[in-house]
């Protein structure tokens, strides 16, 4: 009969093993889950666990004004760093000129030194905007996305 039939394991320890290695998995492959599940990216990024999909940051980063044939020219330049084990694709850069409220005011893109780095690999990058908006406050450095370019298009 099933009532005489005892389970190997107790019920308590099995869940909490279970649960434990469930927990493990989440964490140690959040990268693959987020993947799959990309609304998965803000309940990591809540429990301080971040989650980059490109294996790339960006390190560095300083802004400079120069004057050039008399024109004002504001000069970005950084490293794009591969924190991948393998090679990974470096999108095109979009740079984000803000007001003193933070409001993107204007915005450029330029092409990476290359377009594809090697894990641990450094890649220094330099982009000038000539006559830059009078309101300019700071400019901010991230990757080209398909939402940019869905601006683009409407």
């Amino acid at each position: 009969s099933l009532s005489a039939f005892k389970w190997p394991l107790a019920p308590l320890p099995t869940l909490l093993l279970g649960l434990g290695a469930t927990v493990t998995i989440l964490i140690g492959w959040r990268t693959d889950v987020v993947r799959l599940l990309p609304q998965t990216a803000s309940l990591y990024s809540t429990i301080g666990l971040g989650v980059n999909l490109r294996g790339l940051v960006f390190e560095k980063i300083k802004t400079s004004r120069e004057i050039h044939e008399g024109v004002p020219v504001v000069v970005v330049e950084g490293e794009i760093v591969s924190i991948s084990r393998k090679a990974v694709e470096v999108p095109r850069l979009r740079f984000g000129v803000r007001n003193g409220l933070g409001a993107e005011i204007y915005n450029w893109t330029a092409m990476p030194g290359r377009t594809v780095a090697q894990g641990g690999e450094r890649i220094t990058f330099r982009s000038r905007l000539a006559s830059p908006p009078a309101e300019m406050h700071d400019i901010s450095v991230r990757f080209y996305n398909r939402r940019d370019a869905m601006v683009g298009v409407r």
